[in-house]
């Protein structure tokens, strides 16, 4: 029989509080089997009453055990702090009654042919203290696997974040350059816009040119159309002017 795991506060308080009761039963109880020795004393030869009696003398050293290892379980708990007075005065008062209840003992012993093992409780006390070491050593050693752990997870959470970290700064990098491509490319688009607006204005001084051209060309040809014309005319007039001055002669 062993008390729960201590979880809490509230649990120390409470499994201390049980000790406590524990122990004034305990008491009660030397005083009860103080009695029945007393009575058993004067009707030896009941084997009825002998055998009860010894059973209770075998309980007795159960509640005594089960007190010690629950005392030692609460004095290395981590919240015996708050209760270390009442711990302390535990630790007297079952220590009393364990040395009491060893003079019963010895006395049934004597009396009764009791089968007394002398420092059975100290020994089982011995091996409970070994017991609880080895628990703390190897509660010791799963926390420190669990610290490691959490330290390797720390060390690769680090590693994460700053994968994340230089990721995040390529995605910057990459943004930049392509604010910085997508500027080129207005401006290569608005050059080629401009490029566009000049070929047009030279494509339409082309046709101006050609229309003009052209034009000119006509004019060209008319004006020697005109001059022929005239220096045609002009030899008529000659010629005629000269036909009708031919006769006066």
């Amino acid at each position: 029989m062993t008390i729960d795991i201590i979880a809490n506060k509230a649990d120390f308080q409470r499994h201390l509080n049980g000790c406590e009761r524990r122990l004034n039963d305990l008491t009660k109880s030397l005083q009860i089997i103080e009695n029945l020795s007393q009575n058993l004393l004067q009707n030896t030869n009941n084997q009825e009453k002998q055998e009860l009696y010894f059973n209770q003398l075998n309980d007795i050293i159960s509640q005594i055990k089960f007190l010690y290892s629950s005392i030692l379980k609460l004095e290395q708990c981590s919240y015996s702090f708050y209760g270390k007075k009442r711990l302390n005065f535990l630790k007297i008062n079952l220590e009393k009654n364990q040395i009491k209840f060893e003079q019963i003992q010895k006395y049934s012993q004597t009396k009764f042919g009791y089968e007394y093992k002398e420092n059975d409780i100290q020994q089982y006390n011995n091996e409970q203290q070994e017991q609880l070491i080895k628990l703390i050593n190897k509660n010791f050693n799963d926390k420190q696997i669990e610290l490691d752990y959490i330290h390797q997870h720390n060390i690769l959470v680090n590693h994460i974040e700053k994968d994340l970290t230089d990721l995040n700064d390529t995605f910057h990098d990459l943004h930049r350059i392509v604010h910085e491509q997508g500027t080129m490319v207005n401006n290569i688009e608005l050059s080629l816009t401009n490029t566009d607006n000049m070929i047009y204005e030279a494509t339409e001084n082309v046709k101006t040119t050609v229309q003009i051209k052209k034009r000119t060309k006509h004019i060209k040809w008319i004006l020697i159309i005109i001059l022929i014309i005239a220096f045609l005319l002009l030899i008529i007039i000659i010629y005629f002017s000269i036909k009708l001055s031919s006769p006066l002669r």
